[in-house]
């Protein structure tokens, strides 16, 4: 299996606090992202990012967030192997525990 780096919600959210570089990247689709979603975090579906990874900056720390880990990890590991420093968020939006906003 794939070695797919991991960092939990807590880990996440002290990243983002303390890392000017860090971006909460959301792969999960334009309508989930509508109804909840973690302020300044960045939408990019799965399933466009083979054609827009190219808008991301490599000189940054992505921490890949889905609704539940598995979208993001996928993500995380095609972000990897394009040279990206990316690490999935484990448990995805239903597991953080900290500020969301609603649609």
């Amino acid at each position: 299996m794939f070695n797919i780096p991991e960092v939990t919600p807590d880990e996440a959210k002290k990243i983002l606090e303390t890392d000017e570089n860090a971006v909460l990247l959301d792969v999960r689709t334009p309508q989930e992202y509508r109804s909840v979603r973690v302020p300044n975090s960045v939408l990019i579906p799965v399933d466009d990012l083979r054609f827009k990874f190219r808008e991301l900056d490599k000189n940054k720390k992505y921490l890949v967030l889905c609704r539940s880990g598995n979208r993001s990890a996928f993500a995380t590991y095609a972000l990897r192997q394009l040279g990206f420093d990316a690490y999935n968020v484990m448990g995805g939006i239903i597991s953080w525990p900290y500020e969301i906003e609603r649609g």
